[in-house]
């Protein structure tokens, strides 16, 4: 059973990433121009999930991965193109659908990826 103080600090994420930042986290994680600061956040975030796709085998196939915090689900996406069936969870509703819109748009197998809003602890 999750502390008070955990379901205190998760609800309180839950508010910033699905209705203070959702915006600012679409357009980073997108295509358009950002700022400098931005840049240097997107370009981290790019080579943390490269890192991350360079400890995995190119082929997934048969394979399951769980992207717990997947945000816009471009981690997702990059597994579920090398064949992995992708859980993609988050708290953050509008961060999921965002993610399922995109998914979509990648033409990624929409099938092997399984969106869900929740946590590690409580869904």
């Amino acid at each position: 059973m999750p502390t008070h103080s955990y379901l205190i600090r998760r609800n309180e994420l839950r508010t910033y990433f699905d209705r203070t930042a959702v915006e600012a986290w679409a357009r980073l994680t997108s295509d358009a121009p950002v700022g400098r600061i931005r840049r240097t956040v997107r370009a981290g975030r790019d080579q943390m999930r490269d890192t991350l796709l360079g400890w995995l085998p190119e082929d997934l196939d048969g394979h399951s991965v769980l992207d717990a915090g997947c945000g816009t689900g471009a981690l997702s996406v990059a597994c579920s193109r090398r064949g992995a069936a992708v859980t993609a969870i988050d708290l953050s509703p509008t961060l999921v659908d965002l993610a399922r819109e995109r998914a979509g748009e990648l033409e990624t197998t929409p099938g092997n990826i399984a969106f869900g809003v929740g946590d590690m602890l409580v869904a």
